[in-house]
């Protein structure tokens, strides 16, 4: 588990106002250890570090199997404010990379790190991230293709950072060598090209050997990955030497057949005393012939059965001994592509293993207790249309009668919407429950756009519905940022219609904006329906959508006053029947509020 640190002070000797901000930081520890959990098969490392003094860390070591305690006696005397990702950090406007740096354990790291800002705007500390070299190298040598492949790193000033090479021209070397530069004219273009941020494929020579070079920008940190392979490695396909094998044995036998026709020709024009011998000679000639491509044939069909480690030994210094050299030239290609397919398969099965784990880390994230009371019901459930989504949903007490929810739709889908899901609702409850200003949503909502604006280079939004319920009196106080209108139902009128919202803009892309608060007030049973517009835009297989207007006619006809778990189901079972066959092209995300009095 994560613990905090602070240089050189006791805790009892610290200013109140540190000791206070330091209780409010610690809250980070819940969002740390997902990331380290998710991370721990890698040796990393997960931290923020106050320009105060005090340090935040939670440390990954594979060969404990997982998240370790940071409680050396020694942290005393740490300042992370003299650590190389902290000085860089603190400095960058955007995340920033480190050069290649020794730890306090003599490890070999790099690390990505960023300011954060405390609620006046000034730069606070730095949070961050670093991984172990030798992950990164492992990294590299699991995408060369072939045995005598191997892939790079190269920065957009033309040198190597990175390279599984030991020796020659793309080895890593300290201060870099600009290879644009290089004499190797195919090369030098090539590594321009990559410098530039540009993709392809691409013939190369390197240190004397003639590669086909594969490279692609790594956008984020402005540096280029490429990966050669030997022309002389790259074989003709399996398929293509089968049939030539084939075609060689058709055309043989074809040869051989016709020769026994001719010799059977010449034979019967000979003379009856010398017929039996001719026969005699004709037979010994072809079972000569026939055993080697006899051969031949079983060793096909015991290649056909799997057995890749068939060799065919045949001498007879013709056609045939050709054809079992290239066949068994041909059993050594279909093991490399096998042995490539292989590899190939269990990278996408890791992959697939780690957006599993990333699912339930996500679903951690979202309340699954909700609270069994008298004055309140409420439940909700969300499915993403990918391993991972955008759409969130949450609950939280501002006070002991006051009550807040949120429905929001992050913008896009996959891992990124799901990161900015994180961020997004964790800085919207935060805001929330800080200010405990209950009078003033609107301006909560301001702030909190505020600073999802902050270094939002992606230019990735949310919408959200943000309200906030008195259950002593039934006001209902709310805010939608350019989100789907939300579903009332009347308990004493029995009917439902959509609640009446102002249009205010999304939160994210711009800063400065205002956003307008509304209040109504429940009376004892009504109900609110929260959605995303993965209900209303649900496509069916003639790419029609669900609807707002079917929405609210299925709602006016099914029972509003049943559990709320059993409405969801209902409103998820129409939308599936309008749905179909097809398949699910957004998340969908359903919420539903009952006031009791």
């Amino acid at each position: 588990s994560p613990e905090t640190y602070r240089n050189g002070m006791s805790p009892e000797k610290l200013p109140p106002e540190v000791q206070s901000e330091i209780q409010i930081t610690a809250n980070l520890t819940t969002e740390l250890i997902p990331f380290a959990k998710f991370y721990a098969g890698y040796k990393s490392s997960f931290y923020v570090g106050s320009n105060k003094g005090y340090f935040i860390c939670v440390d990954v070591s594979p060969k404990d199997n997982g998240v370790l305690d940071f409680s050396h006696g020694e942290i005393y005397d740490f300042d992370c404010r003299q650590t190389p990702w902290y000085k860089v950090g603190i400095n960058a406007t955007n995340p920033a990379f480190t050069d290649v740096y020794t730890d306090s354990d003599g490890n070999q790291m790099i690390a990505c790190a960023a300011p954060y800002r405390d609620a006046s705007g000034n730069v606070a500390g730095v949070v961050g991230m670093n991984i172990s070299n030798t992950e990164i190298y492992d990294a590299l040598n699991d995408t060369a293709v072939g045995q005598n492949g191997f892939s790079f790193v190269l920065s957009n000033k033309g040198y190597v950072i990175f390279s599984t090479r030991e020796r020659g021209q793309l080895v890593a070397r300290p201060g870099g060598r600009d290879l644009r530069l290089s004499t190797e004219k195919s090369l030098a273009a090539a590594i321009k090209q990559m410098s530039a941020g540009e993709s392809g494929i691409l013939p190369v020579t390197v240190d004397g050997e003639e590669y086909f070079l594969a490279f692609a920008p790594m956008k984020f940190m402005g540096w280029s990955f490429g990966t050669l392979t030997p022309k002389k490695d790259i074989a003709a396909a399996a398929e293509s030497s089968r049939n030539y094998f084939f075609a060689q044995i058709e055309d043989f036998t074809a040869r051989l057949q016709n020769h026994f026709l001719i010799m059977m020709f010449i034979a019967a024009l000979l003379a009856i005393g010398l017929l039996q011998v001719l026969f005699m000679a004709s037979n010994n000639l072809s079972r000569r012939l026939v055993k080697p491509i006899n051969e031949l044939s079983d060793g096909v069909r015991e290649i056909a059965s799997g057995n890749l480690d068939k060799k065919l030994d045949i001498h007879t210094g013709d056609e045939i001994e050709h054809l079992a050299t290239c066949f068994n030239a041909m059993t050594d290609e279909l093991k490399t592509y096998t042995a490539n397919l292989t590899k190939v398969t269990a990278e996408r099965e890791r992959i697939a293993t780690e957006l599993n784990v990333a699912t339930e880390i996500q679903n951690g994230l979202l309340p699954k207790d909700f609270p069994v009371r008298t004055d309140f019901e409420l439940f909700a459930t969300t499915t993403p249309a990918k391993e991972v989504g955008g759409d969130f949903y949450d609950f939280y007490f501002i006070d002991e009668t006051h009550l807040a929810v949120t429905v929001a739709d992050v913008s896009g889908k996959g891992i990124p919407a799901a990161l900015f899901m994180v961020v997004s609702k964790t800085v919207l409850k935060n805001f929330a429950v800080s200010t405990h200003n209950r009078d003033g949503l609107a301006e909560v909502v301001a702030a909190a756009n505020e600073k999802l604006c902050a270094n939002n280079d992606a230019m990735m939004f949310v919408t959200a519905f943000i309200g906030v319920l008195d259950l002593e009196t039934g006001e209902f106080v709310y805010v939608n940022a350019g989100h789907n209108p939300p579903v009332i139902y009347h308990a004493q009128d029995n009917h439902c219609d959509f609640l009446d919202v102002k249009k205010n803009f999304v939160l994210g892309p711009m800063d400065g904006i205002p956003f307008a608060e509304q209040r109504t007030t429940f009376k004892r049973g009504d109900l609110i329906f929260l959605y995303t517009d993965g209900v209303t835009e649900a496509l069916n297989v003639a790419e029609e959508e669900y609807l707002p207007e079917r929405l609210i006619d299925f709602m006016n006809k099914t029972d509003c006053t049943t559990d709320l778990q059993t409405l969801l189901k209902n409103v998820r079972g129409d939308v599936a029947a309008h749905v179909g066959d097809a398949e699910q092209s957004d998340d969908i995300t359903m919420f539903a509020l009952r006031f009791n009095g």
